[in-house]
């Protein structure tokens, strides 16, 4: 009092409280997350205090009379370090305040060439490698695959000192910086992969929880439209299980944190059908301070502060326990073409697709997001990326807190093995890319049913892709030109790797000629160019054509603003493809892009679309194909397929041309591309 009344917290309006040395906000910042604002320097309401109207404390009286508008400033003692955050958070602070002179280092790996490689640029960046392991050292950074019996591994664990993965040592010298070793541990990313692929066994239209014991003898109960089962985030399960023989019902319940066995616990009750609908509706009010009837029928569901919000997790209601090999199955395919199919539906691409998104299979199971909480990822990125943005419309703290607020409703909708701080827009780019490539899982498992119990065959899944896909003699001509095309345009920069093509096919996708005519007939300067995507997204490409990113994503990252992104040297595209030394073989499209008129840029520019009167975009490169070598294909179609040479722009910030349109309809799929990668 003697100091003054405490104004609201600048960031969620709710009342201060003075803990531990400094003023904490009690409040949320939003439905998805506490407030974390805190000063030692609040603002203070400049009024007079007010008494109550016939109070009898004459202390208070007399008070009241002699008090000043003007109060006395507070001066609190520095904060000390212990009181200033939790130790992680403090060695995130230190570490991020440090340049890489501080990092102590020691670094195994199982080639000897790769680990001299990492030593010799840490050493450049000023970072100091110790041959052995030792108690002061920073961490042990495992290049490749860790060896669990390696005694420096050993002698790391013994000393409780951070093990991390290679990408630790390249963000630390992009970064020019030590940073926290949290989100590059070898252990977390060990832990979370074991029992990442969950099996369950679905009757009727969800599956029962393994822990309950009664996946084998009972079901989920349904009743009408009504499902009760839900899956709450950090995490709580809540199920109805019916006997399938019988009419005996039981609430399971079970709750913890993900990753940790030790934290949580579970139980099952068993009572009438109507005591059990009646428990599930009380406990899901109490979790969520919502009614189950507003989250079935996905009205009037708001999420509240500190309380759970439920996942949409897909069973693919299909699923069998077994199923015949696909290998076995007669087929009506050509050779080449049932070998595409082997390829784009082995679900254990798939897996690994997730798996190296890291997301947590084991908290979602069978992996499977629905596209409802994508789409609300998109947009917590999007939150995040306005934040990042506008730094001068917010204070820190304030900014702060919402942006730990997105990070956290994003983490919820989309698990993660290694959920954290979404700080920077490199970070933030990865994941608006994994949402892209889930979005295309999403199509893929929906398209075909990974998990169908009518053992379809590849024949049956070849035809709901509704696209006519054709195998090209390798003696045609359009092969021998798609060939050149490919051998003649690989970039001088991309030398880790060289391309050899194995198979061509033409396409003819249902509906998109028809779409194309418009700008087939009506637009000049038509090419066919490259586009290269991870194997993973060639299910909804093929299925549905080359999208472009949602409304709801952020335009980070996007050169020229969102759009479909074409180029005419092969390696430039082939780089999106994503394979590895372990699946060399990747895929790319060759497309008849209606190009028009070119909107020409030297440098990145974010827009909609081009300027009135153009009608796509040009990334003018400092490495263009060889004009001269160019051929044309079915008589008004320009094939580049010239040797790399050094352009007449001047000034450029681009290496090579870009082709960019703002409109699916301007793009005819023409070719689809079997790629091996030789990597050097």
């Amino acid at each position: 009092m003697l100091f003054g009344a405490l104004g609201p917290c600048p960031v969620c309006s709710n009342g201060l409280y003075y803990y531990n040395g400094q003023y904490q906000c009690g409040g949320n910042v939003s439905e998805w997350s506490k407030c974390a604002y805190s000063t030692t320097e609040p603002v203070r309401i400049k009024k007079k205090w007010q008494i109550p109207d016939g109070t009898d404390n004459e202390y208070l009286i007399k008070w009241f009379k002699s008090q000043k508008v003007k109060k006395p400033e507070r001066v609190l003692p520095p904060m000390s370090p212990d009181k200033s955050g939790s130790k992680a958070t403090q060695q995130s602070r230190l570490l991020s305040s440090e340049g890489l002179d501080k990092l102590r280092f020691s670094i195994v790996g199982q080639s000897k060439e790769a680990v001299e490689d990492w030593i010799q640029k840490l050493k450049l960046a000023g970072a100091n490698f110790h041959a052995r392991v030792a108690k002061d050292i920073d961490c042990l950074i495992s290049c490749g695959e860790l060896d669990n019996e390696n005694g420096e591994v050993r002698k790391a664990r013994r000393l409780k000192i951070p093990i991390v993965r290679e990408e630790y040592i390249g963000e630390c010298i992009r970064k020019n910086r030590m940073l926290p070793f949290d989100l590059y541990k070898v252990e977390s990313a060990l832990e979370s992969s074991k029992g990442g692929t969950v099996t369950v066994k679905v009757k009727g239209r969800s599956a029962v929880h393994e822990s309950s014991g009664l996946q084998d003898t009972a079901h989920i109960l349904e009743d009408g439209k009504n499902i009760y089962n839900t899956t709450l985030n950090i995490y709580y399960i809540l199920q109805i299980i019916e006997e399938d023989n019988g009419s005996e019902c039981y609430v399971f319940r079970k709750w913890g944190r993900v990753g940790s066995e030790q934290i949580g616990g579970q139980k099952l009750e068993e009572m009438s059908k109507s005591d059990a609908i009646q428990e599930f509706k009380r406990l899901f009010l109490e979790k969520t301070g919502n009614p189950w009837e507003a989250w079935e029928r996905k009205t009037n569901f708001q999420k509240q502060p500190g309380r759970f919000y439920p996942l949409d997790i897909d069973y693919g209601v299909k699923q069998a326990p077994k199923r015949k090999d696909i290998s076995e199955m007669k087929s009506s395919l050509a050779p080449q073409l049932l070998e595409l199919m082997k390829m784009l539906f082995n679900v254990e691409t798939y897996r690994s697709a997730m798996m190296e998104f890291e997301i947590n299979m084991s908290e979602m199971p069978l992996g499977k997001l629905s596209k409802e909480n994508i789409q609300k990822g998109f947009e917590a990125l999007t939150e995040i990326q306005n934040l990042l943005k506008n730094t001068a419309d917010q204070a820190l703290a304030v900014r702060e807190s919402l942006i730990v607020a997105a990070s956290n409703r994003f983490f919820t909708l989309i698990p993660s093995v290694r959920p954290h701080i979404i700080r920077d827009e490199d970070d933030l780019m990865s994941k608006a890319k994994m949402l892209e490539a889930l979005q295309d899982i999403e199509i893929a498992s929906k398209l075909v049913g990974f998990d169908s119990d009518n053992d379809e065959s590849l024949d049956d899944k070849y035809l709901k892709l509704h696209c006519n896909i054709t195998p090209l003699a390798h003696d045609s001509e359009d092969y021998k030109l798609i060939e050149r095309y490919l051998l003649n345009t690989h970039a001088p920069t991309h030398k880790d790797w060289s391309l050899e093509l194995e198979e061509v096919f033409s396409l003819d996708r249902d509906g998109e000629l028809t779409k194309y005519s418009r700008y087939k007939n009506n637009l000049h300067n038509k090419m066919l160019l490259w586009h290269g995507s991870r194997l993973t997204n060639f299910v909804g490409i093929l299925s549905q054509g080359l999208r472009i990113a949602p409304p709801e994503a952020p335009v980070t990252g996007y050169m020229f603003g969102k759009g479909l992104y074409f180029a005419d040297l092969v390696s430039k595209s082939a780089q999106y493809c994503y394979v590895d030394r372990d699946n060399p073989v990747g895929l790319m499209l060759l497309s008849e892009v209606a190009l028009g008129d070119m909107y020409e840029l030297k440098k990145a520019t974010s827009m909609d679309k081009p300027p009135r009167g153009k009608h796509s975009t040009k990334g003018l490169g400092k490495t263009v194909p060889l004009e001269s070598e160019f051929a044309k294909w079915r008589d008004d179609v320009v094939v580049p397929c010239g040797k790399p040479v050094p352009s007449s722009v001047r000034s450029s910030e681009l290496l090579y041309n870009e082709y960019i349109v703002y409109n699916t309809a301007q793009v005819k799929m023409q070719f689809l591309l079997k790629v091996r990668f030789h990597h050097k």
